[in-house]
């Protein structure tokens, strides 16, 4: 049984020897909080103990909502124990969105205005913070204000200026009401500027800059709701007077204080030793890093609105930047901590090249050290800095190539990332031999790790020109030899195109021999686990695709036709389910038939065929069946057929480019919620972005109609010379086809660039048909139209015809057809390219008649 005390109570639970156990113990505790909180004649004492109790299942995430009005009754009591453990268990119990925050309201005004005791004062600003909504914000705050303008305690103005710059970032209206002067008076004040107060003050400066585009958005929409203007203009004026209203009022006051902060900082960062913020040496590191972030964010937001006012200052910056980052000691964590917030500023201000290389630097010491952490950081630093100083990090691959070599899984994911950003042309075989070394230690732990590299290995092969072929055939022979039983089948025909596209026949050789030799030699193939799909598959396939080539190797002891054809037959044994492995066997199986003399060997293949004929596998049978049907066919038919695969074109996925940087597509959907964004979602059209190009026709096809339909190959021909050429006719007119306006038209949309009409062909018995025009005025490109009909209505929509880029007074038409019941009407968006900016224009119409 659970004691009465909370220390007992801990006790128990720890000692239960079952789950079942100790969830008895918090279930029966639970009830008995419960019971004893809904008893109003409790002595304090023994609420307090519940409430404890209550806390420490709240730890254990257990259900504690009943204790919620219980804890704020002991914020409203008179004694501090009460209020202390009251306030603590709100914070924890309660959350922005209960309603029970309103009775908290009159509560925190007593504490704020009326307590005598500064620490009540300070437990009521530190649960206002934690707690506080916008409305409980609006609230309060005017009484965190009148605290700041009127207390002398540095304590309590630390605590509220903590309060203060939650409840600006958590309602950005507040910035309305506040002022400047309170900021400016309390860091002019040196008796009342201790290190606590200006960490105060630095929060509230943090949430001023950080609430900018918050406070431009909120003024936006204040003026939307009084009705001041309507249109892509009037809202642009309105973005630049929110822009210069937000300056001058709130940021001009405060531009004074960058030099104060800049005298700060260096203060700090001197060889000044102060006992009382004293970290490793380093004087106030909390204080340092917070300054550098603050001054981050004024140069940034400089920047942003083109103010001299403050971007005056930054060369001062760059000069305090060099300072730290030469005069801090980065042996210890404090001032490891400094130098990398100094980096990370460095870089988000995007300051000159000597100060960015000195960040690159300062990140490629923290990898020499010793702490993973640290490392960690470092590597994650250095890879979002790449873009922008790919030299200066390529210089550190050393460091880099070493944590490929650690113990943390974490920072060999990380190393490898930027070993493939910093991977270019002049430094590709340095680091792929590097990669080579990686995945030769690697474990069955590492799968994840050995997946990403493989593939992006091949997208390494795909971006850069290789002149040394044979380098990389060996390449991925070492791979394959090393992981391959952890490629991917995608991965795994990519190596394939790779090995079939090398245009030296020479290397090709060469590297196909020394595969073979490990698939064939006893000694040898006992370093290749059964397990290697990605071996074997690759073997197979050489096997039915060059086995001219491997039968020209001066090793005809070892390979020849014999024991190609005894290897295949094993690899049909030995993997008979693994249907892939089966379906490359059998290809590969009547290729060879087709190149070599053996008969004992032709007829060892043909069984190989022939076994699969009754094959439970659907796929399997029916391959095996046509197979046959083609071994059985004359030689020369048969080599027609079965020739040497040409070079596959393989679709690039990468644009090679000297930056690593991604690019973050563009999102061209409208945010309305409307009855055209409902059509757009679900509207993505009928292509497909990667439709793979089919090969040309070829003899050898011609051959295989013949096997299986006996047609002529001569007429088919013919008759596909002759559809291409009417193929070709027609896109001829079509191209040349122009559009001319009906005299029926209506016109329903007329704007600066584009006229849009509409004809109306049929309508009733539940649908409709009607073309659209659209008339440029000037010309415009890229032509887009999104059309939505009410919810009882279906909607088919025609391509745009001819072209979608029109010069002045060209037309083009789109065909629609309407399906449903109720009155014809039609929302209509349009974009367009108007002198390379995009344009969208969006209009309702309404047609007389009904579906």
């Amino acid at each position: 049984m659970a004691g009465s005390s909370l220390k007992s109570f801990i006790k128990d639970v720890r000692n239960s020897k079952t789950l079942a156990e100790e969830r008895s113990i918090i279930t029966k505790e639970s009830a008995k909080i419960r019971t004893k909180l809904r008893d109003d004649h409790l002595p304090a004492e023994k609420k307090r103990k519940n409430i404890q109790k209550l806390l420490y299942l709240y730890i254990l995430g257990e259900k504690t909502h009943f204790g919620q009005v219980e804890s704020i009754n002991l914020v409203a009591s008179d004694d501090f124990a009460d209020k202390r453990l009251g306030y603590l268990a709100a914070m924890l119990l309660l959350d922005e969105s209960q309603d029970l925050l309103t009775l908290l309201t009159n509560v925190l005004n007593n504490d704020l205005n009326n307590h005598s005791n500064k620490y009540v004062v300070s437990l009521a600003l530190t649960a206002l913070g934690f707690l506080s909504s916008s409305e409980l914000a609006r609230d309060v705050y005017p009484d965190v204000e009148h605290l700041l303008s009127h207390s002398k305690d540095p304590f309590l103005l630390k605590k509220a200026l903590q309060c203060m710059a939650k409840l600006i970032a958590k309602d950005v209206s507040l910035l309305d009401t506040f002022s400047p002067e309170l900021i400016t008076g309390i860091l002019n004040n040196h008796s009342l500027c201790s290190h606590g107060v200006l960490l105060g003050v630095i929060k509230v400066l943090q949430s001023i800059l950080q609430s900018f585009t918050s406070y431009q958005e909120f003024l936006v929409e204040d003026e939307d709701e009084d009705g001041n203007g309507n249109g892509t203009h009037a809202k642009e004026n309105k973005v630049a007077e929110s822009n210069q209203e937000f300056f001058i009022r709130i940021l001009e006051p405060i531009i004074p204080v960058i030099p104060h902060l800049f005298m700060v900082l260096q203060n700090l960062n001197a060889k000044n030793f102060e006992p009382d913020f004293d970290v490793q040496g380093i004087c106030d590191p909390f204080l340092q890093v917070e300054l550098l972030h603050t001054l981050s964010l004024f140069f940034q937001l400089g920047d942003e609105l083109e103010s001299s006012e403050i971007l005056q200052y930054l060369n001062k910056f760059s000069d305090v930047l060099t300072q730290i980052a030469t005069n801090t000691d980065a042996n210890k964590s404090t001032g490891q901590t400094i130098l990398y917030e100094t980096t990370r500023t460095i870089f988000s201000l995007n300051l000159d090249q000597p100060l960015r290389i000195l960040g690159v630097n300062i990140l490629a010491k923290f990898l020499s050290g010793r702490d993973n952490n640290i490392k960690y950081v470092a590597l994650n630093t250095l890879l979002k800095v790449v873009p922008q100083e790919p030299k200066a990090v390529q210089r550190h691959k050393k460091f880099i190539s070493r944590c490929l070599r650690d113990f943390d899984i974490f920072i060999r994911k990380r190393a490898l990332e930027l070993t493939f950003a910093i991977l270019d042309e002049a430094n590709i075989v340095e680091l792929v031999d590097e990669l080579l070394h990686f995945l030769e230690r690697t474990t069955e732990d590492d799968k994840s790790l050995i997946l990403f590299t493989v593939e992006r290995l091949v997208d390494v092969f795909d971006m850069y020109p290789i002149t040394n072929e044979k380098w990389q055939l060996q390449v991925f022979f070492q791979i394959m030899k090393l992981v391959g039983r952890h490629i991917a089948s995608d991965k795994i025909s990519d190596i394939l195109i790779i090995i079939n596209n090398a245009k030296n026949s020479t290397s090709k050789r060469d590297v196909l021999v020394d595969m073979m030799k490990y698939s064939l030699d006893e000694k040898l193939s006992l370093e290749i686990p059964e397990e290697n799909v990605c071996w074997q598959l690759a073997s197979i396939w050489c096997i039915g695709e060059y086995v001219y080539i491997l039968l020209e190797s001066q090793d005809a002891a070892l390979i020849n036709q014999r024991s190609l054809t005894d290897y295949l037959c094993r690899c049909n044994t030995r993997y008979n389910e693994d249907n892939r492995l089966i379906n490359y066997t059998l290809t590969a199986a009547l290729k060879l038939s087709a190149k070599i003399e053996d008969t004992k060997c032709l007829e060892d293949l043909r069984q190989l065929i022939v076994r699969h004929t009754r094959d439970p596998d659907l796929m399997l049978q029916t391959k095996s069946v046509q197979y046959e049907l083609i071994f059985r066919q004359p030689k020369a038919v048969k080599r027609a057929i079965l020739e040497t695969m040409p070079n596959f074109e393989k679709p690039h996925k990468h644009e090679k480019s000297s930056s690593s940087k991604p690019v973050k597509p563009r999102n061209n959907q409208p945010k309305e919620s409307n009855l055209l964004f409902d059509l757009l979602q679900n509207d993505n059209g009928s292509k497909t972005s990667g439709e793979k190009k089919q090969p040309s026709s070829i003899p050898q096809s011609d051959l295989l109609a013949d096997l299986f339909k006996g047609t002529p190959s001569t007429d088919r021909t013919s008759s596909r010379s002759s559809a291409d050429a009417r193929g070709i006719g027609l896109l001829s007119q079509s191209a040349s086809e122009t559009v001319q306006l009906p005299t029926q038209s209506v016109k329903i949309h007329d704007s600066d660039s584009l006229q849009v009409f509409t004809h109306l062909l049929s309508c009733g018995n539940g649908s409709s048909q009607l073309e659209m025009y659209f008339k440029a005025l000037q010309p415009i490109e890229e032509i887009q139209s999104f059309c939505a009909v009410p919810k009882t209505q279906k909607l088919t929509m025609g391509q745009l015809h001819p072209q979608n880029s029109l010069q002045t007074d060209d037309v083009c038409k789109q065909s629609l057809k309407i399906t449903g019941t109720g009155k014809l009407k039609l929302r209509v968006k349009v974009n367009f390219n108007k002198n390379g900016n995009p344009v969208n224009q969006q209009f309702d119409y309404k047609f007389d008649g009904s579906l």
